[in-house]
């Protein structure tokens, strides 16, 4: 299989939560699994460690990044100063066509909401941060918004708390309106409270190692 398409697999298995945090990468099982040699699974172990969703150790291998509690608030303030001060460029850009972009990603929040499918619902609900970020179009801060939302995929699967009501769509429709509205200041708060919010539903206390068997995870079906 190609390196590219072993990756995707991996790096979907992590941001969709079915690789928890912490859980090793054991080599010998994923050449196993996707049919190639160790040296091929290395090589794409050490492309998922540059982009920070996996951690190389020297003794024990490959493991899923799991973010310290300092680095998960480290995260969090990075996205209040980048988010937050993006609002009035949002708002500058924003068009009925982005806006129209905007209100068709909330609704598919609100599917993914329904699905019972916690990983579905994370996947949509940063992506909607993301698209804010692509509707600026400064394409270094896409790939700086695209890193802290793994990166927040990661501490949410490591330290959400396990009530936590998903209604994200809610949050996102207020953000639109304005944004709509050209409210610069009114977006900029808003998005710090959601932020606030979001990091509020976080418990956040060093987490034990997880064990996973991987040949089960990549199961072909």
């Amino acid at each position: 299989m190609d390196e590219a398409l072993i990756y995707q697999e991996i790096h979907s298995a992590i941001a969709g939560r079915r690789l928890q945090p912490g859980v090793r990468l054991v080599e010998d099982q994923l050449a196993e699994t996707f049919g190639v040699n160790r040296m091929r699974i290395r090589s794409v172990l050490r492309t998922l460690a540059h982009d920070k969703v996996v951690t190389l150790h020297r003794n024990r291998g490959a493991v899923v990044a799991h973010p310290t509690v300092r680095e998960a608030k480290e995260v969090f303030a990075a996205r209040r100063l980048i988010e937050v001060a993006l609002a009035p460029e949002i708002v500058r850009v924003a068009d009925d066509e982005s806006l129209a972009r905007l209100r068709a990603h909330v609704r598919e929040e609100r599917r993914c909401e329904s699905s019972n499918d916690r990983a579905r619902e994370l996947h949509a609900s940063h992506g909607f941060h993301t698209l804010l970020a692509e509707l600026v179009g400064n394409r270094v801060i896409i790939a700086f918004l695209r890193e802290l939302m793994t990166r927040s995929s990661l501490i949410t699967a490591a330290y959400e708390r396990p009530d936590v009501s998903s209604c994200s769509h809610k949050a996102h429709g207020e953000l639109i309106r304005f944004i709509a509205k050209r409210d610069s200041a009114g977006l900029a708060g808003a998005m710090l409270q959601h932020l606030q919010q979001i990091e509020s539903d976080l418990i956040l206390v060093e987490r034990a190692e997880v064990v996973t068997d991987l040949r089960s995870i990549f199961a072909r079906r």
